[in-house]
This record gives C-alpha cells, structure tokens and sequence, in this order.
C-alpha cells in the first residue's frame, strides 16, 4: 500500500519542493492549501482547497493519513493586510495538530526554523510554539525539521542569498543560518517519511 501524506501548504515554494521528489509510486500525495492551484500534468498530487479552520473538511482528507507535513508559514508579515505570524503559521499548524489529537495515528511533520538575525525574533517565537504545542500534544508522533534558508533557482530572492551563505558557513555564526537548496531539503523530508533519521532533526 501506498503512504499517504497530506502537505499542508503543498502549492508553496517548500511544499512544491517536497512534492517534486516524492514518487507517486510509492505516495499517495495530498495538498491542501487555501486556494486553487493549477497542477503540472505530470503531476499526480490530488489538491483540495481547504479552509484548515473547517475540522469536518480536514477530518475527511487525513483521517487515514501516515503523516502530515505542515509547509504552512510567512517569512515576514503583512500588517497592513491582517497577515501575522500567529494566523500564518501558529494557528494553521494548531489546526492540524488539533485533528491530529481527536482521530488519527498520522505522523506530524513541522517544518521550523534553525536560527535567523535578530530581527526574526518573532518569526522565530512562532517557530519554538509550534514546537512546544506539538511536543505536548503529540509525544511520539512528532517530528520537526530545522532547515535555515531553502533556495532554488525558480526563486531569484532565496537563491542568492542562499548561495552567498552557503559559502560562507564554516563562520559559527552563518553556519547556524543553515542555508540548504530546495532540493536537499526535500530528499531530507523524504528520508524521513520512508523511516530514515535526517541530521534537520537535529538543531545547531
């Protein structure tokens, strides 16, 4: 039998990344996102538009899931238009968390945060509640990654800087910034779907 994943935020830049290298010979692929997305045709990922807030209409999607990926989460807010940390990327993964508690042995996969400049403070704090939540609510079942910057060269705004610290992480300080390519990150989650350790586990 196939291993059914639900990627919530599966149409993001991370959640594509994840996508792309998982075999759908092996996985059965979920997306939600909260909008319609227009798939490759090659593409055997099944998309549902999902309001995560809805627990009926999450319930029904990964009440037989073997792990959830939550991809879900803002770099930096909006405030102007209502887009914070806690109802980007804090309250998203306590909805899945929430349904995960009630009706399901899946496992949970956090996608969080190694470290970041000062002024991500806040980013960061919305990182380390998750964490904190899903580690009380989920022992066992809980999984969490710490990538620093994921770049690509389908993002000119992320491969840049990505290149530019990953030459520069045998400094303490940049090294903790943990720059990694879309694509290393991606066969690091999926080491640990098919049961592997990835060293994103660990913190540095």
């Amino acid at each position: 039998m196939k291993i059914k994943v639900v990627i919530a935020g599966g149409t993001g830049f991370v959640g594509q990344g994840i996508i792309q290298l998982l075999s759908p010979e092996k996985f059965e692929i979920h997306s939600l996102s909260r909008h319609d997305y227009v798939s490759r045709p090659t593409d055997k990922t099944i998309y549902h538009v999902v309001d995560l807030a809805n627990s009926s209409e999450l319930h029904n999607i990964i009440a037989d899931a073997d792990w959830v990926i939550d991809a879900v989460g803002i770099l930096l807010p909006k405030p102007i238009k209502g887009v914070t940390y806690r109802n980007s990327s804090y309250e998203p993964a306590k909805y899945l968390i929430d349904q995960l508690i009630k009706q399901t042995n899946a496992n949970f996969l956090f996608v969080s945060a190694n470290s970041g400049p000062f002024f991500m403070k806040p980013y960061l704090n919305a990182k380390r509640a998750v964490e904190k939540l899903m580690n009380q609510s989920l022992s066992g079942r809980a999984y969490i990654v710490y990538p620093g910057i994921i770049y690509d060269k389908s993002r000119l705004s992320s491969f840049i800087p990505g290149i530019l610290l990953s030459h520069l992480v045998k400094v303490p300080y940049f090294k903790k910034l943990r720059p990694i390519s879309r694509q290393s990150f991606s066969l690091e989650i999926q080491r640990i779907l098919n049961g592997q350790h990835s060293h994103l586990e660990e913190k540095i």
